[in-house]
């Protein structure tokens, strides 16, 4: 298992998205490596802390064959307790929270700093490839702006193997964006809590029954720094990401293709930068062509509220 793929592979596990072979394999990267094992134990208490009350909320299931989609994801939750005693056994730490539910009015808003989100600036056609140079503008593996019935959206075409490591493998087509949040700091840095949530809508376009299925996701994730250095050696520096917030989904084409919106949110740190969004199609059987896979409708919205209290002890 390579760095990119275990972090990909911790990012999963947290939403509950991986099968237990998967599971066995992250088992053993743990067993054999400490360093991963600090990663994993960072990203987890971080996530238990501080995420999962809101994932719970992020992951919105528009029908009923998603439904069952995710009760079969569920169904893995007893492995995955199980594969958490790992951080606990090695560390020898534990996670005291609490949420409340005092009454208060939330404030919401866009976030100014998300380019393009709609897929209708400038003309149809491919997206810059490779990791983002600027901010606000999309790039990644190949994927183009298409006219559909709905208007200008992205299409997903082909996966692409990371830009550190282009022999590598090509596990999903991931398509990104990078977001200055430095106009965010004074919120962030108050009493109340701000929170970031990425949504989109997706469409998987094929016919019901369609193999192999697609996992279609929303990730994102905050740093502090330079993005310059970041883009040098995406995505081997995941585990730097002060917070992060993913979402997932698998599909296999319907009878009737609609569009399904995504979200995953994440709380904002005073010392963040800019985020890395990311939307990704990715078949879970390889080597694999894509086709009628589309994204569209992006939002980037920042929420805050006051602060809950979560707290950490050994």
């Amino acid at each position: 298992m390579t760095d990119p793929e275990f972090f990909e592979r911790v990012v999963r596990y947290q939403d509950g998205a991986l099968s237990s072979i998967e599971i066995e394999d992250l088992e053993r990267a743990l067993r054999e490596d400490p360093e991963r094992r600090r990663h994993f134990a960072e990203w987890q208490l971080r996530s238990m802390a501080l995420h999962d009350h809101f994932r719970q909320e992020a992951f919105r299931v528009p029908s009923a064959a998603l439904e069952r989609r995710r009760a079969n994801r569920i169904s893995l939750r007893p492995l995955l307790a199980a594969a958490a005693g790992i951080v606990i056994g090695l560390f020898g730490a534990s996670v005291v929270w609490a949420i409340s539910t005092p009454e208060w009015i939330a404030t919401a808003s866009r976030v100014s700093g998300l380019g393009d989100a709609g897929f209708e600036e400038g003309s149809a056609g491919p997206i810059d490839t490779g990791f983002p140079k600027t901010t606000g503008r999309w790039s990644g593996d190949e994927a183009s702006r298409i006219d559909l019935d709905r208007g200008r959206v992205l299409q997903f075409v082909s996966p692409g193997a990371d830009g550190t490591a282009p022999g590598g493998r090509a596990i999903s087509c991931d398509v990104f964006q990078l977001v200055d949040l430095r106009s965010l700091r004074s919120a962030a840095a108050g009493e109340d809590e701000a929170m970031l949530e990425l949504s989109a809508d997706f469409r998987d376009g094929r016919a019901a029954g369609t193999q192999p299925s697609v996992t279609f996701m929303v990730q994102i994730f905050l740093f502090a720094g330079d993005p310059a250095i970041l883009r040098q050696a995406w995505p081997n520096n995941l585990g730097e990401a002060l917070a992060s917030g993913a979402a997932f989904v698998h599909t296999m084409g319907e009878t009737k293709p609609e569009w399904h919106r995504l979200g995953a949110k994440c709380l904002v740190p005073p010392g963040a930068d800019f985020a890395v969004i990311q939307l990704a199609a990715r078949p879970n059987l390889r080597p694999a062509d894509l086709e009628s896979l589309y994204a569209d409708a992006v939002a980037l919205t920042l929420t805050t509220r006051p602060d809950l209290p979560v707290k950490m002890v050994e």
